[in-house]
C-alpha cells in the first residue's frame, strides 16, 4: 500500500469515525415529535448496521425518507456535482453520506472525493448551503452563528479564533 493509499484509508476511516461518534451523541437526546406537531424532528440515517444514506446522484437523494423535496435537491446535485468533477476514479467512494437530518433545517454527513471530511449543511437564507467541513471538531464560532443543535453538530466545538481548546457545546 502506497503512503497515499494509507492517507486515504485513514481519512476515510476519521471520516466514518467523526461522523459516528456525532450520531452516538445525536441519537441518545434527541425528541421525535410526532407528525405534524411544530416541534422539529430528528432523522437518524446513520447507526447501528447503517452507515448513513449514500448518494451519487439526483436519483439516489430520493433514499432520503422523511426529508423534504428541498434537501433532496440540494444534496443530490451537490452528490451529482461532485462525481462528476472527480478525479478519484476507482480509487475509493466518491459522492455524499447523509448521517442525520433535522426537520428544522440542519443536517451533517460526510463528503467523500479520494478521502473527504464531516459535513454541517443548514438552511441559510432560504436555502440549504454547506455551512462548515472539517476532518477535525466543529468550529464553535460557525455552531453558534447558525444555532446549530446539538442533536446534529454533537455537544463540543473547537474555538480555533479564540482560546483554541475545545469547550462544551449545547444547543437545543
Amino acid at each position: 500500500m502506497t503512503s497515499s493509499s494509507r492517507a486515504r484509508a485513514a481519512l476515510g476511516a476519521a471520516t466514518v469515525s467523526l461522523s459516528l461518534s456525532l450520531l452516538a451523541v445525536a441519537v441518545p437526546g434527541a425528541a421525535h415529535a410526532q407528525q405534524g406537531s411544530d416541534e422539529p424532528r430528528l432523522i437518524a440515517f446513520a447507526g447501528g448496521e447503517s452507515p448513513g444514506v449514500s448518494v451519487q446522484s439526483r436519483a439516489d437523494a430520493k433514499k432520503l425518507h422523511g426529508t423534504g423535496r428541498a434537501f433532496k435537491r440540494f444534496i443530490g446535485t451537490a452528490a451529482k456535482d461532485l462525481v462528476e468533477a472527480s478525479s478519484c476514479g476507482d480509487e475509493g467512494y466518491v459522492g455524499i453520506t447523509v448521517d442525520v437530518m433535522r426537520t428544522d433545517g440542519y443536517a451533517a454527513g460526510g463528503v467523500n472525493d479520494c478521502g473527504g471530511y464531516a459535513a454541517l449543511w443548514a438552511v441559510v437564507d432560504g436555502a440549504w448551503k454547506q455551512i462548515a467541513g472539517t476532518q477535525e471538531a466543529w468550529d464553535c464560532r460557525i455552531l453558534r452563528r447558525h444555532d446549530v443543535p446539538s442533536d446534529v453538530a454533537g455537544d463540543t466545538c473547537y474555538a480555533y479564533h479564540g482560546d483554541h481548546q475545545q469547550h462544551h457545546y449545547h444547543q437545543d
